[in-house]
C-alpha cells in the first residue's frame, strides 16, 4: 500500500464520520455533499495503483461500486426515488456475486443454513410491514443473502478465514437490514450510523480486496 493510498484511506475514514455527523445533526446539505463524495473517494481508490490491466474480479467490484453510487444518489431522495436506489443496489450486488465467484470452482452447502435462517427471522418481521414493497425486497433480501453466500465461499474456497469480501460482506447485510427495519417496521435513533458506517466499511474492505 503507497502513502498516497493511505492518505485517501484515511481521508475516506474521515469522511465517512462526517456524513454520519452530518446526518445525525440534520445539516442536509452538507450530507448531501459527504456521502456521495465519500463513495467517490472509496471509488477511486483501486485507480491510484497504477496497474498494466485489471482482473475481472477488480472491473466487476469497481461497476459495482459505480451502481451503489447511483443508488446512494437515489436515496438522498428516498420518498421519491427509494425503489431506483434499491434496484440499482440490486444490480450492485449481482456484480458482487459474479465477482466473489470469480476463479471459484467449490460450493459448500453447509454455510446455506445460517444464511437462510437470517432471511426467514428478518422477512419474518418485515413481511406484515411491507405493503406494496413485498415482492422487491424479498427479491433484494434473496440477492443480498447470496452476496453473503458468495463472500463466505470465496474466502472457504481460498482459505482467507475472516477474509476482506466476508467481512465487507456481513457488514453490507447488516446494513441492509437496519435500513429496512428502520424504513419499514420501526424508526431507531441508532439506525443512521449503523447503516452508514457498515455500508461505507463494506465497501472500503470490498475495494482493498481488489
Amino acid at each position: 500500500m503507497t502513502n498516497i493510498t493511505t492518505y485517501f484511506i484515511i481521508v475516506t475514514l474521515l469522511l465517512i464520520v462526517l456524513s454520519i455527523f452530518t446526518k445525525q445533526t440534520g445539516k442536509e446539505k452538507l450530507f448531501f455533499i459527504a456521502k456521495p463524495l465519500t463513495m467517490l473517494l472509496i471509488i477511486t481508490l483501486p485507480l491510484l495503483e497504477v496497474r498494466e490491466e485489471y482482473s475481472a474480479y477488480a472491473f466487476l467490484v469497481m461497476t459495482g461500486l459505480i451502481f451503489s453510487l447511483l443508488g446512494d444518489l437515489f436515496l438522498l431522495y428516498p420518498d421519491r426515488y427509494f425503489n431506483n436506489g434499491l434496484y440499482s443496489f440490486l444490480v450492485a450486488h449481482i456484480l458482487y456475486i459474479l465477482a466473489f465467484n470469480q476463479n471459484v470452482n467449490s460450493y459448500y452447502g453447509a454455510i446455506v443454513l445460517p444464511i437462510l435462517i437470517y432471511m426467514v427471522i428478518v422477512l419474518k418481521y418485515l413481511l406484515p410491514k411491507l405493503g406494496g414493497m413485498k415482492y422487491p425486497v424479498i427479491i433484494y433480501m434473496l440477492v443480498i443473502s447470496v452476496m453473503v453466500y458468495s463472500a463466505w465461499n470465496n474466502s472457504i474456497y481460498f482459505s482467507n478465514g475472516l477474509s476482506l469480501i466476508l467481512t465487507g460482506a456481513i457488514l453490507f447485510a447488516i446494513s441492509d437490514t437496519v435500513l429496512a427495519f428502520n424504513k419499514f417496521y420501526k424508526k431507531f435513533t441508532l439506525a443512521e450510523p449503523i447503516i452508514l458506517s457498515t455500508y461505507f466499511i463494506a465497501q472500503l474492505l470490498f475495494v482493498m480486496s481488489i
